[in-house]
């Protein structure tokens, strides 16, 4: 894979392609969108294995190597959303297919709602659906995401003297082992006086202080049209059932598989993550 850099929305988002090709002459490319605190490295396990060319894996602004919004911008999905429709549109691509994980499938259900004859094809690890609350929980939601942004703002980043140390505690919070974190980690890290600080801008894990209502979300999904992949891992996110079950009707080509492992199975079990989307796609032609 080679490095990429994209200047989209007064940002530079870093990257991965599978191509040299200028993205401008790229015709119908496979955007992987990666999971909340996880980076472009999070897909490097799958890139020997997939056949879909050119593939291209982007860090999320605020995520890896990729900017930081400015002063007094937030981190919500529909803003990451927005920066995804706005490369497909720079780049004019006509039809894309999506693999995300977690929140890069949350972000990536929004994209194929709001811009529907685009996307051929999704391909969601771990994540479906919308998340959602109540309309009744609004103020509390907001009251206490308010609260975290100013705590925020008297905070110093954490400096770790230890690099093996953090991998070691994230593979444990990802329950993964350190040899397939370690990749996502290094990226998403930098030196600093006295040890390692994290790159990863902290804006990034503020609570959001709006969600969609449920019938927001319905409307969200019916506007999905193309046909979804579903990858779950036995130990992953048990939330996705009661999602399929919410869901899946409301799509006109839906098909769920489950394989062993976690909520990051696409690092603990590629071939398989891959041979599944291969499967899919050729299914589909």
């Amino acid at each position: 894979m080679i490095p990429i850099s994209i200047h989209i929305n007064e940002l530079e988002l870093a990257g991965f392609s599978s191509t040299s090709t200028p993205l401008e002459q790229i015709e119908t490319p496979t955007l992987a969108l990666h999971g909340w605190l996880d980076n472009a490295a999070s897909f490097a396990p799958l890139w020997p294995h997939l056949d879909t060319h050119p593939l291209l894996a982007l860090d999320f602004p605020g995520h890896g190597l990729s900017s930081h919004r400015s002063a007094g911008a937030a981190y919500y999905f529909i803003e990451w959303a927005a920066d995804i429709i706005a490369l497909i549109e720079q780049y004019d691509w006509q039809q894309v297919h999506l693999i995300g994980h977690s929140m890069g499938a949350f972000i990536s259900q929004l994209v194929a709602s709001v811009m529907p004859e685009r996307i051929a094809a999704m391909s969601l690890i771990e994540g479906f659906g919308m998340l959602t609350f109540k309309a009744e929980e609004t103020r509390e939601k907001l009251k206490k995401a308010l609260v975290q942004r100013r705590e925020l703002a008297s905070k110093r980043a954490p400096v770790y003297p230890d690099k093996e140390r953090i991998i070691r505690v994230r593979a444990e919070t990802s329950q993964v082992t350190p040899a397939q974190i370690v990749g996502i980690v290094e990226r998403n890290l930098m030196p600093v006086e006295g040890g390692w600080s994290w790159r990863v801008d902290p804006r990034v894990r503020l609570g959001s202080p709006f969600r969609f209502t449920l019938e927001q979300a319905n409307d969200l999904m019916a506007g999905i049209q193309c046909p979804v992949q579903l990858i779950r891992g036995e130990q992953g996110f048990p939330e996705l059932t009661r999602a399929v079950q919410q869901w899946s009707g409301t799509l006109t080509h839906f098909e769920q598989v489950e394989l062993s492992g976690g909520h990051h199975v696409h690092l603990e079990y590629p071939e398989q993550v891959a041979k599944e989307i291969n499967a899919f796609l050729r299914r589909l032609n």
